[in-house]
């Protein structure tokens, strides 16, 4: 089994991260998705942000699994506020209890509950072989200015 040095901060002592801890990182894909945003931003995100990307990224791929023959109502409806709002509430509920505590014990990220921000602990060269295996990439352009709308209360 390999290990990987992570030596984001030289003021500490690097931290050994397991080949086991890295796949099971990306064995799930809300995870990668989320590794795969935080590697695209060098700077602390949201909560929020991350998770309105996340929610993004599946509704697009839902989407895109959909069959040639489908008509064009059945995909406008696909992007209603109702079903983006109960994914999104989904993807944030799933983020705090189970992928952020997942990738904060393998060393790979910080959350705080305080500020409500992530960020890697890992430098994003550990990241991207595996990143690049998953496929999946961050489109910077669309995940800034996210404004939605849940019961009256803009997130």
């Amino acid at each position: 089994m390999s290990d990987t040095r992570n030596s984001i901060d030289d003021a500490t002592e690097p931290r050994l991260i397991t080949s086991t801890d890295l796949f099971a990182a990306f064995a799930v894909k809300r995870r990668q998705y989320a590794l795969a945003y935080l590697a695209a931003h060098p700077v602390p995100v949201s909560i929020t942000d991350l998770a309105t990307f996340i929610t993004r990224s599946e509704l697009e791929s839902d989407d895109s699994s959909l069959d040639a023959t489908d008509d064009m109502a059945e995909r406008q409806l696909s992007h209603t506020n109702g079903r983006y709002t109960d994914r999104y509430e989904r993807v944030l509920t799933d983020l705090y209890h189970v992928h952020l505590p997942h990738l904060s014990d393998a060393g790979l990220l910080t959350a705080t509950d305080v500020t409500e921000l992530v960020e890697l602990t890992v430098d994003r060269c550990v990241l991207s072989p595996y990143l690049d295996l998953t496929g999946v990439t961050v489109d910077l352009d669309s995940t800034v200015d996210v404004d939605i709308e849940i019961d009256g209360d803009s997130a």
